[in-house]
């Protein structure tokens, strides 16, 4: 049986480079850095999405190992296997709308910095 690949593989490595090269020296830089960041962690949900959906049909093909158990009971376990890899994808989304909202702080909280206006709200008129 081959060994499982390293957690540093080429592609990771490339992704952690890329990210770890942004100094944060421009507000251009940061958003480069969180889209880099939201884009890697969309692929990846979509990649745990499908190994789960796959894992789990797998599993449910596997005979019952005696008379006991069931197709039910197979397919029960099997999405219960499953269903761990599926709250891996929902974290990883949560990465990616986590990092998302930094771009949105930022802005608002920095944007007198970075030579945006403040916006105000909508002036009403209480005369008329």
């Amino acid at each position: 049986m081959s060994e499982p690949p390293r957690p540093d593989t080429p592609g990771l490595q490339r992704l952690v480079a890329d990210l770890s090269s942004i100094e944060f020296d421009a507000a251009s830089d940061v958003q480069r850095y969180i889209v880099t960041l939201r884009n890697a962690c969309k692929v990846l949900a979509v990649e745990l999405e499908f190994a789960a959906d796959d894992l789990e049909q797998r599993l449910r093909a596997i005979p019952p190992a005696g008379d006991e158990e069931t197709g039910v009971v197979i397919a029960r376990r099997a999405r219960q296997v499953a269903k761990h890899l599926r709250r891996s994808a929902e974290a990883t989304r949560e990465v990616g709308i986590a990092a998302s909202k930094t771009w949105s702080s930022l802005r608002t909280h920095f944007g007198d910095h970075m030579g945006q206006r403040r916006r105000r709200g909508k002036q009403i008129n209480l005369q008329s």
